[in-house]
């Protein structure tokens, strides 16, 4: 009986099972089999995720490969357990029918499997004859020992590459003992055998070599000749070639490495936005010529030396591809300025001479063709013309004429002492009539010389009876001037062309000699030296310096000698105060903005003049040798289409004086 209870139980348990799915099957209008009980395998590693931590992305890793386990690895599952049939028991009270619901068990949990790479077991290099291996593994970073990672082997590859020295570079891999083995087979640049250049013109082949890493018998390097290439790009343009590129470099067959330079030549030069001024006229002070390297330094000097003739309101270059492979077009823009003429009209009235009017015309850029002409008339109480021209081009090469037609009648001043031994101003007319012609030639830029002659009547009028033997001495008496004059100017300043606007920055020099009596005349030699510099000082302000000297021998005419004093010379004293045979100035001046056209200054003015004739003079008492008269003072200028209008407060030894002016004094 004890042995049967099991057999029966499980007879019990399947008759149920049966009757259930029986009910269920009419239910539903099908049929169900027996239940099939899935049964899970164990897991195979020691560790398992769950299910919820295996639908988290793992974490990228170089070395470890995390595979997750599909559903359908699982075990297959058991095969379905058939019912035993028996022989009936007796039934029993104890033994009373369960009904049970098949329950299906839930999935197991994916598996993770960590794949630990294997380690490097070595690192060679085959194929390199020249560059040491050493300096090839230098650029490697898989080290023997360290895990093998595909990512790292591949940066490894490019770092080689980018070493320059090879044409290509390949990674093999061997599995080995212990690991795997890294073989990086390299195929060398060729050997350099010569270096050669094209294109050359503006630097030597000489100069080019010595500044390059590449040199002759060493191995082609891609990043070492990009550098090359850069520093003698910077070299050219070091010396204002700015466009010159170093093209594609090529190897002969033989090991020739040529490397091809395109300098920048000028294919053509082109004007535009001029509609007044002529071409030509614009195209004679551009040094630069169809065939040169552009030179950028070059280039902006011509730009300084259009924009310093004063007809146009900005200038502009640009260089533009050329038809051909390294040339380029020169482009000059110009914009005219409205205006190139001036007149102007007033009148004044005085004691001494009553009421004067006067008139004032200029013309500038006549025709378009760069000439001027200038006339200025007084009349009234007195009558006084001066005509003016300038070409800035008679002829070829450059030369500049410069011709003036004068009948002037200037009121001026002396200071002579009397019987009483006081001092005493005299006023008088200098009538001085003539014509002057001068012509200039550029040796440079910067230098140029100059011939002139001059025919002048010079004679003192305007003297009442009582101021006639103050002035007559032999000094004063008329007097015929034939003189010839050679002068050579070194002007470095940042106007060269138009000094009245503004100089900031260089230096002036300037040295004259005129011969008196040599077509005629009265007979003497005058001799001068001016020579300034200009300070920057911060972005606008600037320091002007001046030293003019001189000195006259033989029979120097009075107005013919130095005379000092005055808005021109030794401010805080009046004009003409100081006068002698030889003459030595000093000028400082601080100039600072003060507004758009309005400039402040601040000078300091010492100087002298003294000796010769009017020095032994009784009436005139001048000094016989060199004494310091200082001026100091505080100005203004305002900036105008014909310069800028000065006007100068000035203390000196005798008192106040105030100074008016055009332009700069220096």
């Amino acid at each position: 009986m004890r042995r049967l209870l099991p057999v029966m139980l499980v007879v019990a348990v399947g008759f149920c099972l049966i009757s259930s799915g029986a009910v269920r099957a009419a239910e539903g209008g099908s049929e169900v089999g027996p239940a099939e009980v899935e049964v899970a395998p164990a897991p195979t590693e020691p560790e398992a995720v769950s299910a919820t931590e295996a639908e988290e992305p793992a974490e990228a890793s170089p070395t470890v490969e995390v595979p997750i386990a599909p559903e359908d690895s699982a075990a297959e599952p058991a095969a379905p357990v058939e019912p035993v049939e028996e022989e009936p028991a007796a039934p029993t009270e104890a033994a009373a029918p369960v009904e049970e619901e098949a329950v299906t068990p839930e999935p197991e949990p994916a598996v993770v499997r960590e794949l630990v790479p294997p380690p490097v077991a070595g690192v060679e290099v085959v194929g390199n004859q020249n560059i040491p291996t050493e300096e090839i593994l230098a650029a490697v970073e898989s080290r023997v020992g360290s895990p093998y990672s595909e990512a790292q082997v591949a940066q490894d590859r490019r770092s080689v590459v980018r070493l320059g020295w090879f044409a290509t570079v390949a990674v093999e891999r061997e599995s080995v003992e212990g690991g795997v083995r890294l073989i990086f087979r390299v195929f060398e640049n060729p050997v350099i055998s010569d270096i050669q250049f094209e294109g050359v013109g503006e630097v030597t082949q000489e100069e080019l070599l010595e500044v390059m890493e590449t040199r002759s018998g060493s191995v082609y390097n891609t990043p070492r000749l990009a550098r090359d290439a850069q520093v003698i790009e910077e070299l050219y343009r070091s010396r204002g070639f700015i466009l010159a590129l170093v093209v594609e470099p090529r190897m002969s067959p033989d090991g020739v490495l040529t490397l091809a330079i395109a300098e920048g030549v000028i294919e053509e030069i082109r004007i535009s936005g001029n509609t007044h001024t002529k071409t030509n006229v614009i195209r004679r002070y551009i040094r630069t010529r169809v065939g040169d390297t552009y030179n950028d330094e070059k280039v902006a000097k011509d730009v300084m030396r259009l924009t310093n003739l004063d007809y146009f309101e900005t200038v502009r270059r640009d260089a533009e591809i050329g038809t051909e492979p390294g040339q380029v077009i020169l482009v000059f823009t110009v914009v005219e300025k409205r205006r190139t003429g001036m007149a102007s009209v007033g009148g004044g009235y005085s004691s001494v001479q009553g009421l004067v009017w006067f008139v004032d015309l200029m013309k500038t850029n006549l025709g378009g063709t760069g000439q001027m002409a200038t006339l200025r008339g007084e009349f009234g109480g007195r009558t006084s013309y001066e005509l003016g021209y300038r070409h800035p081009w008679v002829m070829t090469p450059e030369t500049r004429l410069s011709l003036g037609l004068y009948d002037r009648l200037i009121l001026r001043e002396a200071y002579v002492t009397d019987e009483l031994g006081e001092q005493r101003s005299i006023l008088y007319d200098e009538r001085r009539s003539g014509g002057n012609l001068t012509l200039g030639r550029p040796l440079s830029d910067r230098a140029t010389i100059y011939v002139g002659v001059r025919a002048d009547d010079v004679s003192i009028s305007g003297l009442t009876e009582e101021e006639e033997p103050f002035l007559a001495g032999t000094a004063f008496l008329p007097r015929a001037v034939r003189s010839l004059t050679m002068a050579a100017v070194i002007d470095g300043r940042d106007n060269v062309y138009n000094p009245r606007r503004d100089p900031t920055s260089g230096t002036y020099h300037q040295f004259s000699m005129e011969f008196a009596g040599v077509f005629g005349g009265v007979e003497f030699k005058k001799y001068t030296v001016d020579t300034r510099r200009y300070i920057p000082v911060g972005d606008r302000n600037v320091i002007a310096l001046r030293i003019l000297a001189g000195t006259t021998s033989g029979d120097a005419p009075y107005l013919e000698q130095f005379l000092i004093g005055g808005s021109e010379s030794l401010r805080g004293y009046r004009t003409d105060r100081f006068a002698g045979a030889r003459m030595a100035i000093l000028n400082g001046e601080y100039r600072f903005p003060l507004s758009g056209n309005l400039l402040g200054v601040v000078f300091v003015d010492v100087g002298d003049a003294w000796g010769g004739d009017i020095a032994s003079d009784p009436f005139f008492g001048g000094d016989e040798s060199f004494t310091a008269h200082m001026g100091y003072g505080v100005g203004v200028r305002v900036k105008t289409p014909i310069g800028p209008i000065r006007l100068d407060l000035g203390f000196g030894e005798e008192g106040t004086e105030t100074h008016f002016g055009v332009s700069h004094m220096f």
